[in-house]
C-alpha cells in the first residue's frame, strides 16, 4: 500500500525555514546539505566562509547565493576590513565570491552593482563612511529580494489564474525556487504563497 500522506504541519514547518538569518554584522545560513534529516544553521564569519558555504552548497539558489556573499561582505565590513582602502578589498572579495559558483548569474550581477557603487561612493567618502554606505547597500538587497519575490508570486498567481477557465489549476514547477533558494517566500513557487490557501477566497484554487 502507499504510504500515508504526510500532516499539513510538515509542510507548514518547511514553508518557514529560512535560508539566511542575518543582522548586523552576524550572519548565519541554514546548512542545506543536510536536510531534510536536520535543521542546523551555520555561522558565516567572513567572505571565505561564504566562499566555501556556496562552493559546497550549503547554499543553494541564485538569488541565495549571491545574498549570502554580500552578506559575509558586510560581516567583514563592519569589523573595519579593508582599513584605509576597502574599495580594493571589496573588489577582491566579490571576485573572489563570484569564482565560487560561475554560472550563479545573480552573484555575478549583484558585484557588478555593488562594485559601481563602491567606486562611486569612494569619490566623495572616506573609508570609514564608504563602508557604512556598502553596508547599507547589501542590507537593502535583503529586503528587495523579499519584496521582489512577493511581486513575482502575486503577478504569477494572478497571471495564471486569469488564464484558467477551470474552477482550480496545479502548476508543476522545476528549479530551486522556493523560500530556501532566496531571501525568503520564493519566486516561482512564491505564486502559492500568494494565494493563502487556507484564508483567501482564490486560494482552494492553486496549488503547486
Amino acid at each position: 500500500p502507499p504510504p500515508p500522506p504526510l500532516p499539513s504541519s510538515f509542510f507548514c514547518s518547511v514553508m518557514t525555514l529560512e535560508a539566511i538569518r542575518y543582522r548586523s554584522g552576524s550572519l548565519q545560513i541554514l546548512n542545506q546539505l543536510l536536510l531534510p534529516h536536520q535543521t542546523v544553521y551555520e555561522d558565516v564569519r567572513s567572505v571565505q566562509g561564504a566562499y566555501e558555504a556556496i562552493k559546497s552548497m550549503k547554499v543553494r539558489g541564485a538569488p541565495a547565493i549571491a545574498i549570502v556573499g554580500c552578506l559575509s561582505l558586510a560581516v567583514e565590513l563592519r569589523a573595519g576590513a579593508g582599513g584605509d582602502d576597502p574599495v580594493t578589498f571589496i573588489r577582491e572579495s566579490l571576485c573572489h565570491l563570484t569564482s565560487a559558483r560561475p554560472t550563479a548569474v545573480n552573484m555575478g550581477r549583484a558585484a557588478r552593482e555593488l562594485m559601481e557603487f563602491a567606486e562611486n561612493e569612494s569619490m566623495e567618502k572616506n573609508s570609514e563612511q564608504l563602508r557604512e554606505s556598502v553596508i547599507s547597500w547589501i542590507e537593502d538587497m535583503l529586503e528587495r529580494d523579499v519584496n521582489d519575490n512577493k511581486k513575482i508570486g502575486n503577478y504569477g498567481a494572478q497571471h495564471i489564474l486569469s488564464g484558467v477557465p477551470r474552477d482550480s489549476v496545479t502548476v508543476l514547477t522545476h528549479c530551486n525556487t522556493g523560500s530556501l533558494a532566496t531571501a525568503g517566500y520564493g519566486t516561482a513557487l512564491g505564486e502559492g504563497g500568494a494565494w493563502d490557501p487556507t484564508g483567501s477566497e482564490d486560494g482552494g484554487r492553486f496549488r503547486l
